[in-house]
């Protein structure tokens, strides 16, 4: 979660994510006590591991159910999950495999910088295949914050980027966009194909996680 967003913009995330979980979950929303403003390269996501890790006995302590990292790029999940028996769910992956399960050819929607990599990132998730492009929407993840409505035609545009390249479904790769009001269904009009929301994947994973009492697998490597 960015940490200088302020007290409001949080509440207001805290707020949304309320509206759309059951009615018997409780969100609460962490800004991290350091590192990047946000997260638009490799390099950044490398800055939040750390207080990440940090943070996790204050997980532990509340009592949490579950946990969502609040980046698209899912830093440090790994790590994290090394520490802690909480269900860690990362939105970028939880998304790209709804993506997986609803369309045959997804795309990706950026901010605009972004981390790099995003191929290896699908390699590694089993998911490279079913890829077929990613466009940035040329704004910044503070301009998806701060300037919504002046966002929306450059999402718009990348938007119908992505099925021009010849995808079926979208996926938000980005937490920003994931909290603009009613961006997922105004995209999703405009454009005529499912846009898989990675705020509300991440939140619906974590959900089904508790809900069948899914913990982290801590053997890993084949047969032994």
């Amino acid at each position: 979660m960015h940490r200088i967003l302020g007290a409001e913009e949080i509440e207001r995330r805290r707020a949304y994510l309320s509206a759309a979980a059951a009615s018997d979950v409780i969100i609460d929303v962490w800004p991290l006590d350091d590192g990047p403003p946000a997260v638009e390269s490799n390099a950044d996501a490398a800055q939040v591991v750390p207080e990440l890790l940090r943070a996790v006995p204050k997980w532990i302590a509340e009592s949490y159910e579950a946990v969502i990292i609040g980046c698209f790029s899912d830093p440090g999940i790994a790590a994290v999950r090394d520490l802690t028996e909480i269900p860690v769910i990362g939105p970028g992956r939880s998304a790209m495999h709804l993506a997986a399960q609803f369309g045959e050819r997804f795309s990706v929607l950026s901010s605009d910088p972004t981390p790099k990599g995003l191929i290896a990132r699908l390699r590694s998730l089993g998911l490279a295949e079913l890829f077929v492009s990613e466009r940035m929407v040329g704004c910044s993840v503070f301009d998806l914050v701060r300037r919504p409505d002046e966002a929306f035609n450059g999402i718009l545009a990348a938007a119908r980027g992505c099925v021009d390249d010849g995808a079926d479904i979208l996926v938000m790769g980005c937490m920003g966009m994931g909290f603009m009001p009613q961006l997922t269904e105004r995209l999703q009009d405009r454009i005529g194909v499912p846009v898989v929301n990675s705020v509300l994947a991440g939140l619906k994973i974590a959900e089904a996680a508790v809900g069948l009492r899914l913990r982290p697998a801590k053997i890993s490597g084949g047969n032994r």
